[in-house]
């Protein structure tokens, strides 16, 4: 279970990269395991095949690792987003992409939003508000009379509900019908550009 990652090579020591690329995978790998709370920095180092003191070269601890590994797999998706195809009317680029990773990765997306009260959880649900924060714009509200934050909080919510239950009912709903369902009903929630939800494309994939 491994982060996609791209060259790295011109911005990072390529020994530094692999490293930390190392170290990352094993936590990703140990959390479907034994939860985040339980794992140390020893089994860290064990998984990784690497010592004490090359890890603390990198991390101060496993919280630093923490925020750096999942900062880096939820950028990986950030750049599918970028390279994918806008489509037309869909009111929010990341879902799909989310949806499908979360389909490849299981395990590891059920143990983060099974995880409540775990920091690792809370930076999770943070991470999804600001990219629902970052395509709605009062524009894009429009005269709704929705606060843009109340609508954050009210589409970020609902998908992450909606994303841990499709997991742990490991659903027989593709990706890209969960997507629409997510994409229809958010247009229903809070109005969005004045359109309903037969105005929203479904997704091409």
């Amino acid at each position: 279970m491994k982060i996609e990652r791209t060259d790295d090579r011109g911005t990072i020591d390529r020994r530094v990269a692999r490293t930390r690329a190392l170290l990352q995978d094993a936590l990703i790998a140990l959390i479907p395991e034994r939860g985040y709370a339980s794992i140390t920095v020893e089994d860290i180092c064990q998984k990784a095949n690497i010592g004490r003191s090359t890890f603390y070269t990198h991390y101060t601890g496993k919280d630093e690792l923490r925020s750096a590994t999942l900062e880096a797999h939820l950028h990986s998706l950030s750049r599918r987003v970028s390279a994918d195809e806008k489509t037309g009317n869909r009111l929010f680029e990341f879902s799909l992409p989310m949806f499908e990773h979360a389909r490849a990765f299981r395990s590891l997306h059920h143990a983060l939003l099974s995880s409540s009260g775990d920091t690792i959880h809370d930076q999770l649900r943070e991470r999804i508000r600001r990219a629902v924060r970052t395509e709605l714009t009062p524009k894009r509200i429009g005269d709704t009379g929705v606060p843009i934050e109340f609508a954050v909080q009210f589409i970020s919510g609902a998908f992450l509900a909606v994303l841990a239950w499709w997991i742990a009912e490991q659903s027989r709903l593709s990706p890209t019908q969960i997507d629409d369902f997510f994409q229809k009903m958010a247009a229903q929630g809070v109005g969005l550009l004045g359109i309903s939800s037969s105005d929203i494309k479904p997704a091409r994939r």
